[in-house]
């Protein structure tokens, strides 16, 4: 386990979930195409009536060809930006390895997030190729589906925008790869993130994670510490970096990443109230709401003291607001 860790981390897990997303697809298509052929031809032999029966098979089939095109193309895509992709039944010793210490969910939940969002490709069959992702990921085909709807519902709750696919591509070119490097970090950080800077550099470069201590790692800055400080760490205490700096990529977030991230947090909330009982409960969520209202503290101060970015902050600061609306829902308060 240790071995097959060090040869891969969970942004290869995620790669070789894109490709199974893509096989999938190509597995119906061309399955759907043939079956559709076969229809046309026992149709053929019919005149008259049957006529108009064949030419709609027959724009039907036309209808795959262009869409299994684009399959491929989606397929040589990804073949040429990957060599070297993981066996399933390594993907799920990986799985194992990655989550064995993640009691409360939040480093899957942000990993099968990181799944839900991808749009690097243009994945036909959606519903399909997320079971197939689903079953290897958590062992059931639904899970990740119950996930993207609910995360989906959460972020249309807290932005002014919907997670349009349009918008999923705006979004997510750079908030994919974060989310994916911050994968470990609730685990190797701990629920306090009070970890010692050189302590965590270390941690980080085993996962590939490279010189985090001066930032010029794989994963910038704002990928790193401030994802994890909307995912669990503790954003006033994090010793990592000066917190000033967190405080700058704070500032300067989107008010769309920013929606995403409270979406995340409080899709991990609706979980841990399906699984906890009412002591753990409470003690997650003492935890996270100090952390919000950190965060939203900061705010508060960037737009009415520092006055800056007034119309990013306002909608940002809503968002908070909507934050705890939705949670109201959530918790059925």
């Amino acid at each position: 386990m240790a071995e097959l860790t060090n040869v891969y981390n969970e942004k290869d897990l995620f790669v070789f979930f894109q490709q199974l997303r893509l096989l999938t697809a190509k597995k119906l298509n061309d399955q759907y195409v043939e079956d559709t052929r076969s229809v046309e031809e026992e149709k053929r032999t019919f005149k008259g009536a049957m006529k108009n029966i064949s030419n709609a098979l027959k724009r039907g089939v036309g209808r795959y060809d262009k869409k299994d095109t684009k399959i491929e193309s989606d397929l040589e895509s990804f073949n040429s930006k990957n060599t070297t992709i993981m066996t399933r039944g390594e993907a799920v010793d990986l799985i194992d390895s990655l989550f064995n210490d993640d009691t409360k969910g939040l480093s899957k939940l942000v990993f099968a997030c990181t799944l839900v969002l991808d749009s690097e490709y243009d994945y036909k069959y959606v519903k399909e190729g997320l079971e197939e992702v689903s079953v290897t990921l958590f062992g059931n085909p639904n899970e990740l589906i119950n996930i993207k709807k609910q995360l989906e519902d959460n972020y249309n709750a807290v932005s002014p925008t919907t997670l349009s696919n349009v918008q999923k591509g705006l979004l997510m070119g750079a908030a994919v790869a974060s989310l994916v490097g911050i994968v470990c970090l609730p685990i190797l950080l701990g629920a306090g993130a009070s970890a010692s800077a050189a302590a965590t550099t270390t941690a980080l470069a085993a996962h590939g994670f490279g010189d985090m201590q001066i930032g010029l790692g794989v994963i910038a800055m704002e990928s790193l510490l401030l994802s994890v400080a909307f995912t669990g760490a503790a954003y006033g205490g994090m010793k990592l970096y000066n917190s000033q700096k967190v405080k700058n990529e704070f500032k300067k977030m989107s008010p769309e990443k920013n929606a995403l991230y409270l979406a995340i947090q409080a899709t991990h909330i609706q979980r841990l109230a399906k699984t906890l009982n009412n002591d753990e409960l409470k003690e997650q969520l003492d935890a996270i709401m100090k952390n919000m209202n950190v965060l939203k503290g900061d705010l508060d101060y960037f737009l009415f003291v520092e006055k800056e970015s007034t119309k990013e902050n306002k909608q940002k600061i809503k968002s908070f607001h909507d934050f705890d609306n939705r949670l109201i829902k959530i918790l059925g308060l």
